[in-house]
This record gives C-alpha cells, sequence and structure tokens, in this order.
C-alpha cells in the first residue's frame, strides 16, 4: 500500500484529514501561510524503498558504518518531529523516546567530522533526479540562503543583511543554486559565505574550523559562478539564470555568466519573479519541514555535511514524487 501524503498547499489552505501535516508555515517576508509543513507516512512499502535508495548511495558512502548513518540521518530529517538537530534524529532513529548517547554521538561525528566528500554527495543527487531535472522549461536560480543564529560561534556568522527577509539579521549565508520549471522545484548546490568581517576579526576560529583552501574571502557572485560551473560541466548545455537582485544587479556576476555563455533572465520579467519566488517558498519549505536551518554545530564540514544531507532527503521525496504535487514544487 502507498504510504498516504498530503498534497502541499501554496497560500494557506485547510490541512487535509487522515494526512500527516504540521499545518501552514509563515512567510518571513509577508506573515502569509504560504505552505503546509508536510511529510509522508511511513509504511512498509515506502521503508522498502527508502531502504533502496539509501543504498543507492553506496559510491558516496563506501563503508558500511557510513551508510547506517546516512540512513538513521536522513530517517530522522524525513520525520514529522518539530526539531532535527542531531539528538532528535537520533531518537527517531532509535525509535525510543530519548536518543541513545552513542548514537547521538555517531551521529555528530558523521555529519561534523567524517570525511566524506559532499560535493559527491550533490553530484550524486542530481544524477539521481535525471529525469527531474530533464525539463527544457527550467531555469536555474541563484539566491541567498538565509541560516538566523542565535550565537556568535558558528562559522561564517554575523549580523548581516538577509535579502529575503529584508533586514539585518545574526546569520549565516549560504550562496544556492536550485532548478525551478514546470517539473517542480529542485535544490541543487550550497555554499557557505565567509564574510571578510568575520575572517578578520576570527582568525582562531577559521583556522579550527574552515579548510585551508576555503579561509579567505570569495565574494558571494563569485562563489555562484564556481557552483554554476559545476552544473555546467555535468549537464553540457547551460540553462538560463535568474538571480535575486544581490547577483542580478552586480556587473562582475553578468559578465561571468556572458563569459560562459549562460543567459540571464531579466530579473524584471514577470518569469524572473514567479521563479524567485517559487524558489524561496520551496527554500523555506526545507527548513520547515527538514530541518535546514536545525543544525547546531559550529563547523565548515558540518554547516555542509547537513545543508547536502537535507538535499538527499529531499531527492527522495522528489524521486517518488511524494506530496510534491502543488505549488511552489509543482510547475504552474
Amino acid at each position: 500500500m502507498v504510504a498516504e501524503v498530503t498534497s502541499l498547499v501554496a497560500k494557506g489552505g485547510d490541512v487535509v484529514t487522515n494526512q500527516t501535516s504540521r499545518g501552514p508555515h509563515f512567510s518571513t517576508r509577508t506573515g502569509e501561510p504560504i505552505v503546509n509543513v508536510t511529510l509522508p507516512v511511513f509504511d512498509d512499502y515506502l521503508l522498502e524503498r527508502f531502504d533502496a535508495y539509501v543504498t543507492s548511495y553506496q559510491s558516496v558512502f563506501t563503508r558500511s558504518d557510513q551508510l547506517q548513518r546516512f540512513r538513521a540521518y536522513l530517517r530522522g530529517l524525513l520525520s514529522t518531529g518539530e526539531r532535527k538537530n542531531v539528538e532528535a534524529i537520533a531518537a527517531i532513529a532509535d525509535l525510543s523516546a530519548a536518543a541513545d548517547t552513542d548514537l547521538a554521538q555517531a551521529l555528530q561525528h558523521f555529519v561534523s567530522q567524517s570525511p566524506w566528500d559532499v560535493t559527491r554527495l550533490l553530484a550524486f543527487h542530481r544524477r539521481s533526479l535525471a529525469r527531474q531535472l530533464a525539463d527544457p522549461g527550467a531555469v536555474w536560480v541563484v539566491h541567498d540562503g538565509v541560516f538566523p543564529k542565535k550565537g556568535r560561534h558558528s562559522v561564517g556568522v554575523q549580523r548581516q543583511f538577509a535579502r529575503s527577509v529584508g533586514r539585518k539579521l545574526n546569520c549565516q549565508i549560504g550562496v544556492v543554486v536550485s532548478q525551478v520549471g514546470p517539473a517542480g522545484y529542485f535544490p541543487l548546490a550550497a555554499r557557505l559565505y565567509l564574510p571578510s568581517h568575520w575572517l578578520r576579526e576570527n582568525p582562531e576560529a577559521a583556522e579550527k574550523n574552515v579548510p585551508e583552501p576555503f579561509r579567505r574571502h570569495i565574494s558571494k557572485a563569485e562563489i555562484a559562478l564556481g557552483l554554476l560551473d559545476a552544473l555546467r560541466s555535468e549537464e553540457g548545455r547551460p540553462r538560463a539564470v535568474v538571480a535575486e537582485d544581490g547577483y542580478a544587479s552586480l556587473s562582475a556576476f553578468g559578465e561571468g555568466l556572458a563569459t560562459r555563455g549562460i543567459a540571464a533572465v531579466s530579473p524584471d520579467s514577470p518569469h524572473a519573479a514567479a521563479a524567485l519566488s517559487r524558489t524561496l517558498t520551496g527554500f523555506e519549505w526545507l527548513k520547515d519541514a527538514l530541518g535546514l536551518d536545525h543544525f547546531e554545530g559550529r563547523t565548515w564540514h558540518g554547516w555542509h555535511h547537513h545543508v547536502g544531507l537535507v538535499f538527499a532527503a529531499y531527492g527522495f521525496l522528489a524521486s517518488e514524487n511524494l506530496g510534491l504535487d502543488s505549488p511552489p514544487f509543482a510547475g504552474r
């Protein structure tokens, strides 16, 4: 029997009975309900499909213990729990009321320190969605991913302008590239931005928590172009790019696209506005439903590993077409 799922409802809507949902998510920009936070019910059939999906990542997680922890982490992200930190994920994976200390520690090591390659993970994530990504009407969308933080100890965190919120926040910002089109919304790649001020003020934290090749300031535009280069090398023919204003207004970014033969969609066009709106709504759903911004670690590796794992969890939902049949996920 196929697991029951509820459709995700754009612009609010009542929660469907006898389905798994935590109710509507409210936009941080407008305060309006934008999408129901909804995840599938895992019955025996879906668990079998999930195990097959996890096993397909064996080329990324070559050790059996890593693959087991990958399974536990994704299972926790796909749960209906309110929090998706390591302790909550361990509790769900253990099917117990309280997290097993050893499993929680193992998952903490897995996400924060284990030397698996997130670049390979995301490349496989994209290959696993090849059918959905082969969408002739789709565009790539470049935008800031805002991760609000309370403290100042996480890598790259400082008070900075969060474009999607429209004001300054104490936060981390990632540069994110997604694809959106008639086939749906798909997060593809992300990299944490390190502000020059943070690097100057936190040399010890940078040395301890950031790999040496990344301990220098790189503009968000440069990061975005690097991510697009990786996507272009996989797909061959690049897609047109819709960019958030912080990128689209930069001449260096536009010149970089032109040099690479990548078309830029005018930010003033209705198509660009619709694509960006769908993408930002989808990104907020990743936070609320899959815990994208729930990671409590402080390291460069931990941030990228957690984000990559969330993208992979979303990949399972997309590959099974679970509850992703309404905007912003399905096309319009």
